[in-house]
């Protein structure tokens, strides 16, 4: 084979684990939910559960349907340890944050299990006003290319180091509704299985929430995202990021220490990768 073709099938390769490892950043748990940026108060440890259920069937490049019939699902399991703290009279948190995933291919028989990239994180709140319902917050999280699978196109697991950049604004309007905004940046090291180079991720985020009550929370999402063209040796082999996603939260606070939240999330437009649907519950223990 001349060495042309060679090049060529290796960046085709090169894309199809690509397709998977960048298509649903969700799954880390890494997108921030309605109220997250409501700070705690200081000396409360939480443990988040996860559980998400992800499906595709379309594979979009330069926003033309490239792939059909994929038959992609992506069940994820996530534990999320928050510890709360203060620091030079701020509220603080540091967080541990690891994945598992079951991920299946029906177009071509792909199936894989096993440990996702483990992430540590912190936040520094510059902003909490409990009284009035405001708070500004500012978290960074490494994700740890230490999962399982790094280099088979495992959703959850990047043979790279992965660095997320977000600020959150919260603030209530009034007695029953509130606002969250957040902006991500995300920044990325070579994959060391393919040397596959990626821009950074941009995203905005905004929720809406309607409090029916002191417990119980409704809430639309949507997320915009930028970025993340991805080059082997000069040559594109996946273009950038123009997506946009909606999403329905319902959040009740069973008691002090106990929260559960159920979601579903649509991809309403995806310039580049798949086009997915998800449902997620979450279960928060306060202690």
């Amino acid at each position: 084979m001349p060495h042309t073709s060679l090049r060529r099938a290796a960046l085709r390769c090169v894309a199809s684990l690509a397709l998977l490892s960048c298509a649903l950043p969700a799954a880390a748990a890494g997108l921030p939910d309605p109220g997250d940026y409501a700070a705690p108060p200081p000396g409360v440890r939480i443990l988040a559960l996860y559980a998400q259920h992800n499906w595709a069937d379309a594979f979009y490049a330069r926003g033309d349907k490239a792939v059909d019939g994929l038959d992609l699902e992506l069940d994820v399991a996530v534990a999320r340890y928050m510890h709360y703290f203060q620091v030079g009279g701020r509220t603080a948190d540091v967080e541990v944050i690891l994945p598992y995933a079951r991920q299946r291919i029906g177009l071509d028989g792909y199936r894989e299990r096993g440990l996702g990239n483990p992430s540590v994180g912190a936040t520094l709140w510059t902003h909490a006003d409990q009284t009035r319902g405001e708070y500004l917050g500012w978290a960074a999280y490494l994700s740890l290319p230490l999962g399982q699978h790094r280099d088979r196109g495992f959703a959850v697991s990047e043979d790279r180091y992965a660095l997320d950049l977000e600020v959150g604004y919260v603030r209530k309007l009034n007695d029953r509704w509130s606002l969250d905004l957040i902006g991500q940046a995300e920044f990325y090291t070579a994959d060391r299985s393919t040397d596959v180079r990626r821009r950074p991720m941009l995203r905005g985020i905004g929720h809406l929430s309607y409090h029916v009550s002191d417990k119980t929370r409704l809430a639309l999402s949507l997320r915009q995202t930028f970025g993340m063209r991805e080059r082997l040796h000069g040559e594109q082999v996946a273009g950038a990021r123009n997506d946009t996603n909606a999403m329905l939260t319902w959040a009740y606070q069973a008691s002090d220490a106990t929260q559960v939240q159920v979601q579903y999330a649509h991809d309403l437009r995806v310039r580049e990768g798949v086009r997915a649907d998800a449902l997620q519950a979450r279960l928060v223990l306060a202690f």
